[in-house]
Order: C-alpha cells, then sequence, then structure tokens
C-alpha cells in the first residue's frame, strides 16, 4: 500500500500542543521535531483518516530541548522545552528530532471535498461531554476536543471517534458555542445533576476532565452543518 500525504494541522500554539501529547493521558505521546513549510515545529500524530496520517503540530524551535515538559497547577500551565527529566511536578514528553523522512510525509495532503471526517451535530455540551468522556470507564484517557472557528466566524468545539477499532469510517460530533472559552479544560461529571463547564483548574475530585485544544484556523477536515 503506497504511503498516502499526512493532514498537517496548526495548532493555535505551544500551550495547546503540551496540552494535547501531555494533559490528561497515561503516557504522554511523544513529540516529533522537524521542519515542515521552511518552519521547525512540533508535531503529534493522533489519528488516521482514509489512510492518511492526522498529524497536529505547532511551531518550535527544539535545538536545545530533549524534552516537552507540561503541568497545570492552581490554573496556571506551563509548557517548556527540557535538557533532561528532573522535575517530577512536570509530565514529559520525549522530542524526536527528524532527520529525514519519507517525501511523503514533508507535505500536507490537498483535502478533497468529499473527503474528511463525518460529522454529526449533538444539541448541547453535554452530550459532546459524554461522547469524549466515554473511555474513562474503562480507565483509558478521555478523547480531547478541538475548538476551532469555521469559516463563518461561528464557533465550534468537537472530538473525533469511530464506533469501534474496526470502524473504517470516522466520525466527528461536535457543537456550536456561543462564545469562545478561555479555559483549557471541559469538566464534567456523570454522577451529579449539573451542566459541564470549563475550567482552568482539572483536579477537583468527582469529575472527568477534558482538554480543550485550538486550533489556529478552521479544522480542514470538518465541514459544519451550520
Amino acid at each position: 500500500m503506497p504511503l498516502k500525504a499526512p493532514c498537517y494541522i496548526a495548532l493555535a500554539g505551544l500551550k495547546d500542543f503540551g496540552r494535547l501529547v501531555c494533559a490528561l493521558e497515561r503516557t504522554p505521546l511523544p513529540t516529533f521535531s522537524l521542519q515542515f513549510n521552511k518552519h521547525e515545529v512540533l508535531a503529534a500524530q493522533t489519528d488516521f483518516i482514509n489512510g492518511r496520517p492526522v498529524i497536529y503540530y505547532a511551531e518550535s524551535d527544539s535545538k536545545d530541548g530533549q524534552y516537552l515538559a507540561y503541568r497545570v497547577s492552581n490554573g496556571v500551565e506551563e509548557v517548556l522545552l527540557a535538557a533532561s527529566v528532573d522535575n517530577p511536578t512536570f509530565v514529559y514528553s520525549p522530542i524526536l528530532k527528524v532527520e529525514k523522512f519519507p517525501r511523503a510525509l514533508a507535505r500536507s495532503a490537498k483535502i478533497e471535498k468529499k473527503s474528511g471526517y463525518t460529522v454529526i451535530k449533538l444539541k448541547d455540551l453535554s452530550s459532546l461531554a459524554k461522547v469524549a468522556a466515554y473511555k474513562t470507564m474503562y480507565e483509558e484517557p478521555p478523547l480531547p476536543l478541538f475548538l476551532f472557528r469555521g469559516r463563518g466566524g461561528k464557533i465550534f468545539l468537537g472530538a473525533t471517534m469511530s464506533a469501534s477499532d474496526n470502524e473504517t469510517i470516522s466520525y466527528f460530533y461536535y457543537v456550536a458555542l456561543n462564545q469562545e472559552p478561555r479555559e483549557p479544560f471541559l469538566r464534567y461529571s456523570s454522577q451529579r445533576a449539573e451542566q459541564p463547564v470549563f475550567s482552568a483548574r482539572p483536579e477537583e475530585h468527582g469529575y472527568v476532565y477534558l482538554k480543550v485544544i485550538r486550533l489556529a484556523v478552521d479544522h480542514p477536515l470538518v465541514k459544519t452543518y451550520d
């Protein structure tokens, strides 16, 4: 099977990238340091769609960094490049520095009109939280939530999911928001009769926390109904 060009998707910044690869994960995702579009970036693959890798990235010069360090404490997030794993209050993602790779991986795929996720619009934030949090019942990390503005300026929040490991169709469940949240997490509880709320402190017991990842622009694989 020929190697397909990946879909590269830019994140809003390094904090969003650190949150994606480190926050709420049992084991942080590995980070790749590479050159893309003549810029030094940190990148991580999170998904496959139609045989194409889906890679999220943020610009960063990691020449002196061997690890991406992340922590959140008292509502303050920190993301930095570290030479070693020497502070137990941080979570670390190893940085793998790519010198060369197949030519197909060096460019972003052109997105055709009919390609991309099969989108499902949900009625409320609670329904989206249930989708993203369902894996926590099996002691797995929750799905990340991706936040972006559509071409018309509307704000969308959603998560990607396949119905099963053998499912060939990838879905994007989303809701439209009235305003853009500033907090980097969504707090949700299946044990309490309360609506999910955005939070900067993912440490209160009795809740499931979902990380919110901001994109630099709209999501190229998502065609919303709005």
